[in-house]
């Protein structure tokens, strides 16, 4: 049977013992947040934690089976260190996304108005912020990688990670050195982000079974749509702008695999 209709099952099946849900866990030890998403319907559990709830209802599965066909959902072994890491992936991913609209305003006016007195101190500032909360931010994809067997995710954020590095470097020692800017590096690594983006949102569709279709195949979408851009080259102010909801939906699904880890990691 598949939710939302499982979980109203046991649900009114609680009910019907007269249990909360708070009782219900100090029968089964499952936490409280766990009992909520099964039963509004949000997660579809693992056998063993059906089982584990009609057992703490007194009931035996076997009463069930001709309404229950339970779905064995793969289980994630999480971590104490990835945990950590996926909590600090999606807070430092919100100043990432934050610090790139200061980023974007002082290299747009750096090179097209120059009207900005920009301190060499609050650049560099800047800048650092924006490599250090990338680092974490593409590194809470590379362990959904490692948590969902998605090898082509840990190679695609590793090399956004390396190449969006190259970038900021090579932007504060233009910043030092006006007369080193050179165009064709800026171009190459255009295409090669844009290249690598379309391969990191083809690894993102491979998380449909996992995060759910409609976010995964949305945010994969917008991805890969602008890594085009970045190809283009001509179209790449454009991908910029992309990169805005991009992130937003990034940010999501790095939300919803932080949820997803804290609810297996308390089955």
């Amino acid at each position: 049977m598949r939710q939302p209709e499982l979980g109203k099952i046991l649900s009114n099946l609680r009910n019907s013992k007269g249990l909360t849900q708070e009782e219900l866990v100090e029968k089964c030890n499952i936490s409280v947040r766990t009992i909520q998403r099964i039963e509004a319907g949000e997660v579809t559990p693992r056998s063993y934690t059906i089982k584990t709830i009609l057992a703490a209802l007194g009931e035996n599965l076997e009463n069930f089976k001709d309404i229950f066909v339970l779905v064995e959902t793969p289980s994630l072994s999480v971590s104490k260190k990835q945990m950590q890491f996926l909590n600090a992936a999606f807070f430092v991913g919100i100043i990432y996304f934050c610090i790139g609209f200061v980023e974007f305003y002082l290299d747009a006016d750096l090179e097209f108005e120059r009207n900005l007195v920009i301190s060499t101190p609050f650049y560099v500032s800047v800048k650092v912020i924006s490599f250090v909360s990338m680092l974490f931010f593409y590194g809470g994809f590379i362990v959904c990688g490692q948590l969902f067997k998605n090898y082509l995710l840990r190679i695609s954020s590793l090399l956004l990670m390396i190449l969006f590095g190259m970038a900021t470097i090579f932007a504060i020692y233009t910043w030092f050195s006006p007369t080193a800017s050179d165009d064709f590096l800026w171009v190459t690594l255009c295409i090669f982000i844009g290249c690598v983006l379309v391969v990191h949102g083809i690894s993102l569709l491979r998380l449909k079974k996992h995060l759910g279709s409609t976010l995964s195949t949305i945010t994969a979408v917008f991805v890969i749509t602008t890594g085009a851009t970045f190809i283009s080259v001509l179209l790449f102010l454009l991908g910029l702008i992309f990169l805005i909801p991009v992130s937003i939906l990034q940010l999501l699904l790095l939300y919803k695999t932080r949820e997803l880890a804290k609810q297996s990691d308390s089955k």
